[in-house]
């Protein structure tokens, strides 16, 4: 069953401490790990900041959104960013769920 992995997360102190050719080399080495993932099986929906001026938003910087043919694919995703040592310069927020219809969703929700 498809799932999406839904990242929100927000540059470390740490980050901002690396300089310019730093930051180049670590995303070097995070496009080579994401070299390694199935496109078949994971895939980038959309990346970006996170708008700030709108009701309840997020106090993350930006987002990631990708779709993972099943669950263990999401998983496999998250391990491989966190082997980069993303954690180590973005404090991220992971939601992870399979993707429901609407109509699945709100009967979840009716049941609570």
């Amino acid at each position: 069953m498809s799932h999406l992995l839904i990242e929100l997360y927000t540059a470390t102190p740490a980050w901002r401490a690396l300089s310019a050719e730093q930051r180049n080399t670590f995303f070097s080495r995070i496009g080579a790990g994401m070299q390694q993932l199935d496109p078949a099986c994971i895939a980038p929906l959309a990346m970006g900041r996170v708008a700030s001026e709108v009701p309840h938003a997020s106090a993350a910087q930006y987002y990631a959104v990708w779709q993972c043919a099943s669950r263990a694919d999401a998983d496999a995703l998250m391990a491989a960013i966190s082997a980069t040592g993303w954690h180590d310069y973005f404090a991220t927020i992971n939601a992870v769920g399979a993707v429901d219809a609407m109509a699945q969703h709100l009967a979840d929700l009716a049941a609570l």
